[in-house]
């Protein structure tokens, strides 16, 4: 009995004895572009002609029962050496702009938090200089006014070089912070399983969302809100949890900031019908 393995990414196909692949077996990588995909496989009857019996349905094929560890691997740019630089940048934005469940299915969480860190480094500062640079276009002409003020005889493109070099400042602190607060209200709904690493490097690659600031003016608001479908998918998909869990996390600071919000309101009508009696 043989087994028919298609690699989704090439459409290579090969049959492989059905006694060769372990029962417990899950992923699979092509031969072909070297890309590890998940194995849903449909046996077919191939040696039964031999037998006069004719192929079997498709309707009669098993799939493998999934086991229970899965193996995961690094994205792409991870794969580099092998890939090519640019071919390496450019599946993993490739995969995080359209397919990031797949690409964070099987995404490692063990390899450290480097190779993640310098992508979302070199694309995540890309992408906001980008999108300083459509505003400073909107609004020259105040800052100019404003750069003179502060800086004397300081021009405009001054303040432009220094927004620039201070951008992948910005992008690293933000990005410890921001995984850092994640991370923990992650572990407060009861998710997070799968430590501070997963939670970094899905934060890290959704930097890829960044992409769409090179449109001019509305690309921050696309990317912005790519950017958070993509975290809530990654990290749904990383730490083997529940989307529910995962948009609850997002909401405690959103949560936190409106009763703030409220409770100083309700002070300040407090304060102001006192002083209205008074």
């Amino acid at each position: 009995m043989n087994v028919e393995l298609i690699c989704p990414f090439c459409h290579f196909s090969k049959n492989v004895p059905r006694e060769k692949i372990p029962a417990h077996a899950k992923w699979a990588t092509c031969p072909k572009c070297g890309q590890r995909f998940k194995v849903f496989i449909k046996e077919r009857a191939i040696d039964a002609n031999k037998k006069g019996t004719g192929m079997a349905p498709e309707s009669q094929g098993a799939e493998l029962e999934p086991e229970k560890e899965v193996r995961r691997t690094g994205a792409p740019w991870e794969n580099r050496n092998e890939l090519g630089f640019w071919q390496g940048i450019f599946k993993t934005l490739k995969a995080v702009l359209f397919s990031p469940e797949k690409l964070f299915k099987q995404l490692t969480c063990k390899d450290g938090i480097k190779e993640p860190l310098a992508f979302a480094l070199l694309v995540g500062s890309i992408g906001r200089m980008f999108g300083f640079f459509w505003q400073f276009l909107l609004l020259s002409g105040t800052l100019l006014s404003t750069g003179k003020f502060f800086f004397g005889q300081s021009s405009a493109g001054f303040i432009f070089l220094i927004v620039m070099v201070f951008i992948p400042v910005f992008v690293i602190i933000s990005l410890f912070i921001y995984s850092g607060i994640f991370h923990v209200l992650l572990r407060i709904v009861g998710a997070g399983k799968n430590g501070f690493e997963a939670t970094f490097r899905v934060l890290s690659y959704a930097q890829a969302a960044q992409v769409w600031v090179l449109i001019p003016f509305v690309g921050t608001w696309i990317g912005g809100i790519w950017q958070l479908v993509v975290q809530i998918i990654g990290l749904r998909e990383i730490h083997e949890t529940s989307y529910l869990r995962v948009i609850i996390a997002f909401l405690i600071p959103v949560a936190f900031i409106f009763l703030v919000v409220m409770a100083v309101v309700f002070l300040l009508l407090i304060f102001m019908n006192r002083q209205l009696i008074g």
